[in-house]
Formats: C-alpha cells, structure tokens, sequence
C-alpha cells in the first residue's frame, strides 16, 4: 500500500510522529472526496502494523513481513474497516459498539489494534455518541482514523479528540498526470481535451474523475445536461426528470446541478468565457435572463438539498429533484421592471 503524490506532505508528518513515538489515539483525515484519504488510512494503518517500522525507518510498510501479508489478504486479526452496511449511507451504533467491544479485546498479534472509519459524516446521532465516548477513553495501544469528506458535519467534541490533518486537491497538472498514468494501466485512453472536462467534473479529484471515466459519467453528465436545456425550453416536464435523476447518481447530480450554477454565476459577475464548454450555449444564456439573486437563491437551495441528501434522514430524491427543477424554471421566468 502506498499514498499519492500530492500527500506526501501528510505522511512525512505522521512519519515524524512515529519516530518521535508520539501516535495519537485518534486521526482525523479531512479533505473533499476523491482525492485519496481512504487509501492514505489503509496506508497508515499498514505502517502502524508492520513488524519492520517501529523505529520509523522505513518509509512505508515493508508488503513482506506476517503483518503486511494479514493486512494484504484482508484476515488482520487486529484491523478492523468500519462504514455504514451495503445498501444503506448510515454508520449506525451497532457497528460503534462492535468497534467498542473489538477494542476491548487484547491484541492477538501482540501489536496495536487499528480501525478505519469511513465516511466519519454518515455517522448517526447515537452512534456519533458513542464514537465520542470510545475517544474520550481510549483503550490500551489502539487507533481509530477517521475519514471523512466533510468534517463539519461531525461534532465538535469529536474532532477536538483527533489530530486532524487536511488534505488539498492536487495541482491540475498532477492530477492530469496521475489520470493519464492510471488510465493507461486499464489500457484507456483519452485525449488531452477529455482529460481536462473530466477533471473538471469530478472538481479536479483524481480519483474521482477515474471513477468517471469507468462509470460513464462523462456522458451522463452530457445527457443530463441535455435534458435540462429540454426542460428550460419546456419540451420536458419536471416530474419526468425527477424520476429519472432519482438513481445511485442522485448526489452526483446534484453536485453537477452547483458546478453548473457557479459557472453561470461566473459569467454574470465575472465575464468568464464559456468557450469550448459543452453547456456554454445554456450558461451564457442564463446568465443574460436571470438576476444575481435569483442565481444566489438556487445556489443555496442546492446547497441545502445536497446536505439534505448527504446526510441521515433519507429523503425523497424526486421530490428534491422537482423541488430544484422547479426553480431552475424560475431563472427564465420573465421579469418585470
């Protein structure tokens, strides 16, 4: 296991903390999605169980010793992934609890005991609870690392008990060389212009923008913005897409419906060019109808809808969908003087 290019910062700090024998009990990896922090923990927790960097020598796990290869197959008796169960985007306390009783239980290799948390925001009420108690008493050479895309949403009393470190998106030009590098090893391929629109829909998230190009992302972005020029003009109904845009891609979609809003907001306020952008047509044209506050409006809608189907209380998708398809109509309303 190994961390990505633009994390070396990261983990030449942790490095520091091992040879100076001072691990904390509890990590925080905070960063937006994709741009490595899960395999940044799986990493740590590798280093923190090899037999061979104790005294901090090595610079990552050694892959060969008893620890590694448990750790490799994934049968780590002292290791322990913990996230919400298939099917469901909810941590419950269940799963805390076992954590909690995992802990307590003396290490079978003799070594620390490690568990990984992730993502730290799908955390429920009473399982946040019981997380914050398991922190506040720390059992024997334990550590919890917590990932998560978005920090704020956790309590306070949580991330006062970690050692928070953050993670930055890459340079574009290292993202665009790492895409390219690892494209190539799935034997794709794609253009210098394609990588950029890519990057550019995942948020310039490495990572994210692989699983783009894996999923088909990239044209279904197309067509959902296809549909939404249709709609704009109102050869669709709202209802229609709602029902659509309510699948597994319902949070990605979202998240495009903002990139899509700050570009026009872009172009209203600071005259950017929409040149070679697919959606230009659109953009350009909302921005010239529609008012600031009206642009500012959605966007806090669609903030609110995002944090709404990013955290526990499993929405109606479609019901959010009509709701935001609703006030995009809004922006081509026409206005009086």
């Amino acid at each position: 296991m190994s961390f990505f290019p633009w994390q070396a910062a990261q983990w030449e700090r942790v490095l520091k903390q091992v040879r100076e024998n001072k691990v904390p009990h509890a990590f925080l990896l905070n960063g937006v999605e994709g741009i490595g922090k899960l395999q940044f923990a799986e990493s740590l927790a590798a280093y923190l169980l090899c037999e061979s960097t104790s005294e901090g020598k090595l610079e990552q796990a050694c892959g060969t010793c008893k620890q590694c290869r448990l750790v490799e197959s994934e049968t780590h008796p002292d290791y322990k992934h913990i996230g919400p169960e298939e099917g469901s985007s909810i941590l419950k306390v269940d799963a805390i609890r076992n954590m909690v009783e995992f802990f307590a239980q003396s290490s079978m290799q003799g070594g620390r005991k490690l568990a990984v948390l992730s993502p730290a925001e799908s955390l429920n009420h009473n399982a946040a609870n019981a997380l914050l108690k398991t922190l506040e008493e720390p059992s024997g050479d334990s550590v919890i690392i917590l990932v998560s895309h978005s920090s704020g949403q956790l309590l306070p009393t949580i991330r006062s008990r970690c050692q928070v470190i953050d993670f930055s998106l890459p340079e574009t030009s290292a993202a665009k060389q790492w895409l390219e590098a690892a494209l190539n090893k799935d034997e794709l391929s794609l253009s210098g212009a394609e990588l950029d629109s890519v990057l550019a829909l995942a948020a310039q998230a490495p990572l994210r923008a692989l699983e783009y190009v894996k999923t088909g992302a990239l044209e279904e972005n197309q067509r959902m913005l296809e549909e939404m020029a249709s709609f704009l003009r109102k050869d669709v109904l709202a209802l229609v897409l709602a029902e659509r845009w309510s699948d597994d891609l319902s949070i990605l979609r979202v998240e495009w419906m903002i990139q899509w809003l700050e570009l026009v907001l872009k172009v209203k306020l600071a005259s950017f060019s929409t040149e070679g952008l697919a959606a230009a047509k659109m953009i350009d044209h909302l921005a010239k109808v529609s008012t600031e506050a009206q642009l500012l409006d959605l966007y806090k809608s669609a903030l609110d809808q995002l944090r709404l189907l990013l955290g526990t209380s499993n929405p109606n998708k479609q019901l959010v969908f009509e709701f935001l398809l609703n006030q995009w109509a809004g922006l081509m309303a026409k206005r009086t003087v």
